[in-house]
């Protein structure tokens, strides 16, 4: 048996059950993605887009990704995997991502353990909180064989996921059979994503500029914040960082920081934030955020930067048509 998990957190607080424990270390919600991601030059384009974005060292990078997929391949068939994620739209993408790549080996036995609350855990945001003594009560009590259909809606999420055409991921929402509990409200999260047509800004982003009106605020409250209102979405905080530097970016930026921002090189969030008077003209005038800077950055197999996608609420729009 082998649990793969997507934290230390949780890889160190199941040791005790059965099998081998295996911390798979990507974030499917951030950087270059297409249906085929194990290739080399796949590999090194994530690789550097990570070293730019979040300082992590390409060579590190690249180096994880080669152990794991090599990891994955020497599976043997008679082997369980345990897949244990939650339900925010962090661990469905990764779990979607697994699963496609499981899916093309040799017939094995496939398991999950997904929840999305646990009793006497208010708020809830994931696995990590919970104790090892409780996380091995999961693992009894709510373990799940995974069926052929739960597989085959991970491999269509994972293509319309991955699609360069986020309409695919429309269409596939409006197809959902709901096999994986969790996959359709993730993939409904990921198209608040797109910046609004009205602002320019994603929903996020937006939260952000109306955090921070008028207000000073370090990077930890901030953080906290955004993941109190969003729990759905499994922000990390390199991610959020990540997101902050894009609006700080440019001749134009909309915020300012008074030290640099947490990444894989200097993890202490210790910078607070403000708006500028370009933010101000975002949140309260009719200047547009695509109207200061082009964003780089890539939404499942979107890359903003050429394909300019618009989430009006309702469906997405690409600029070229509207």
């Amino acid at each position: 048996m082998i649990h793969i998990v997507n934290g230390d957190v949780v890889g160190n607080k199941i040791g005790n059950l059965p099998g081998d424990v295996l911390v798979w270390r990507e974030m499917y919600d951030f950087g270059p993605l297409s249906h085929d991601i194990s290739g080399e030059n796949w590999i090194s384009w994530r690789a550097h887009f990570f070293e730019k974005k979040l300082a992590i060292p390409a060579e590190l990078f690249i180096q994880n990704c080669k152990n794991q997929n090599q990891l994955l391949s020497e599976i043997q068939k008679e082997t369980e995997i345990v897949l244990w994620f939650e339900h925010d739209r962090y661990d469905q993408t990764m779990l979607m991502f697994l699963l496609n790549e499981l899916s093309k080996k040799e017939m094995m036995k496939l398991s999950m353990v997904t929840i999305n609350e646990y009793e006497g855990e208010e708020p809830f945001y994931g696995l990590g909180q919970l104790t090892s003594t409780q996380l091995e009560e999961l693992f009894h009590k709510k373990k799940q064989p995974i069926s052929d259909e739960q597989k085959k809606e991970a491999i269509t999420g994972w293509q319309a996921y991955t699609s360069k055409n986020p309409t695919d991921i429309e269409k596939w929402i409006a197809d959902s059979k709901r096999k994986l509990p969790f996959l359709k409200q993730a993939l409904q999260s990921h198209l608040s994503f797109f910046p609004s047509l009205h602002s320019g800004l994603n929903e996020v982003e937006t939260f952000v500029i109306k955090y921070l009106d008028k207000n000073t605020c370090s990077f930890t409250e901030l953080f906290q914040a955004i993941t109190q209102k969003r729990s759905n979405d499994g922000i990390s905080d390199l991610y959020f960082a990540a997101m902050l530097n894009e609006l700080m970016s440019g001749p134009y930026p909309l915020l300012e920081c008074d030290n640099p921002l947490p990444d894989y090189q200097n993890p202490e969030p210790i910078a607070k934030l403000r708006l500028t008077s370009n933010g101000l003209d975002v949140l309260y005038g009719p200047i547009k955020c695509f109207e200061f800077y082009e964003r780089d950055w890539w939404l499942g197999g979107v890359y903003q930067k050429k394909d300019k996608w618009f989430w009006n609420g309702k469906k997405l729009i690409n600029k070229a048509e509207y």
